[in-house]
């Protein structure tokens, strides 16, 4: 698990060094992880959707927060310009299950610091509204 995480973790910094060409490189990176086909495009942008994914888990699990219903979240992420065209495939649903597992743990780590940090970061999206409703 901490293999994952550590991927998870090398594939959002390599995506700060230019979304476009580090995007693929991220994308491939998950794609050879999990086994998927080269060429799988699952995400846009593997950092948003790590971090929606954190969002969501930590919706259900942090007392200050109202739990993000599912279709509501997957709304975010199509809003949002995060997912790609093989979304809905078998191989990036796996790939995507492990960034709502890598989101759960962190959550979990701490949960007093990090639901904190949601709130905060949700804080500063209370104009987006596929995050509206989410804080208490």
């Amino acid at each position: 698990m901490l293999n994952l995480l550590r991927g998870l973790s090398l594939i959002a910094i390599a995506w700060g060094a230019g979304q476009a060409l580090c995007q693929s490189v991220a994308q491939e990176e998950l794609n050879d992880l999990t086994g998927a086909p080269p060429g799988t495009r699952c995400f846009k942008s593997v950092k948003l959707a790590q971090e929606f994914a954190t969002r969501y888990v930590a919706s259900g699990l942090c007392p200050q927060l109202r739990p993000m219903d599912p279709g509501q979240f997957l709304h975010a992420l199509e809003l949002q310009n995060a997912v790609d065209r093989d979304f809905t495939d078998d191989a990036c649903q796996a790939q995507f299950s492990l960034m709502l597992r890598a989101g759960r743990e962190w959550a979990k780590k701490d949960p007093a610091k990090n639901c904190a940090e949601t709130v905060r970061k949700l804080n500063r999206l209370k104009s987006i509204n596929a995050f509206r409703g989410l804080l208490r």
